[in-house]
C-alpha cells in the first residue's frame, strides 16, 4: 500500500493553455467526460495527459487530482499522489508550450519535502515543523532554519537548540506522545 502525498501545483502559461487545462480536469472530476481506461478515477491524473494525446509510457502516474481552480492566471491543482510528485508536471509542461509548472510535495511516512520553486514563487518556505508538546499539536512553515529553529527552541523552553538537540529530545520522550519533527524541503529540478 502505498504512503500518500499532499502536492499542490501551481500552473503558468498562457491563458488560453490554463483555460483548457481546467475545463478538462473539472469535466473528468465532473464526470462530464468518461474516463480514458477501464476502472480509471475520474480523478486519476493519467486521464488529463491521455486525452490531452501524451504517451504516458515511462510516466510515473499514481496521482488522483483533488481540487482545480483557475485564479488570477495562475491555475492551482491540489493532488493526492503515490510516495512523492508524480510526472504528472512533466507531461503538462512537454505538451504546453511555455508551460512551467511550480509544485510542492509533502508525504510524512516517506519523509518527503521537495519543491521545485526554487524562487518561492508560490512556496516560499523552505522548513516545516510539525509538532506535539505537552499535549498541544502544532504545523508551522518557515522561510529559513533560523526561524524554525527559534520557533522549536520556544516550544521546548530553551534559549536556543541544535538539529542534535531536538533528536535527543525526541529521544528522551520517544515513550510519550510528545515529539518535534523538523523537516526541510528538498530543491529539486
Amino acid at each position: 500500500m502505498a504512503n500518500w502525498a499532499s502536492t499542490s501545483y501551481r500552473i503558468e502559461g498562457k491563458q488560453e493553455d490554463l483555460k483548457t487545462l481546467n475545463e478538462l480536469i473539472n469535466e473528468f472530476m465532473d464526470g462530464k467526460r468518461p474516463v480514458m481506461e477501464d476502472n480509471a478515477s475520474k480523478d486519476w491524473e493519467g486521464n488529463v495527459a491521455l486525452e490531452l494525446g501524451e504517451n504516458t509510457k515511462g510516466y510515473y502516474l499514481r496521482g488522483f487530482i483533488q481540487t482545480c481552480e483557475l485564479e488570477d492566471d495562475v491555475l492551482s491543482i491540489e493532488a493526492e499522489e503515490a510516495w512523492g510528485a508524480t510526472d504528472f508536471r512533466h507531461i503538462l509542461e512537454k505538451h504546453f508550450e511555455g508551460m512551467k509548472v511550480y509544485f510542492i510535495v509533502e508525504e510524512e511516512g516517506g519523509e518527503v519535502y521537495a519543491t521545485n520553486d526554487k524562487e518561492g514563487r508560490f512556496f516560499d518556505y523552505r522548513f516545516l515543523v510539525d509538532s506535539c508538546v505537552d499535549g498541544a499539536d502544532e504545523w508551522e512553515y518557515f522561510d529559513t532554519k533560523e526561524q524554525a529553529l527559534s520557533y522549536v527552541a520556544r516550544r521546548m523552553g530553551v534559549e536556543t537548540v541544535t538539529l542534535e538537540e531536538i533528536d535527543k529530545w525526541n529521544d528522551d520522550h520517544y515513550e510519550g506522545d510528545d515529539y518535534i519533527y523538523f523537516h526541510e524541503y528538498e530543491l529539486v529540478a
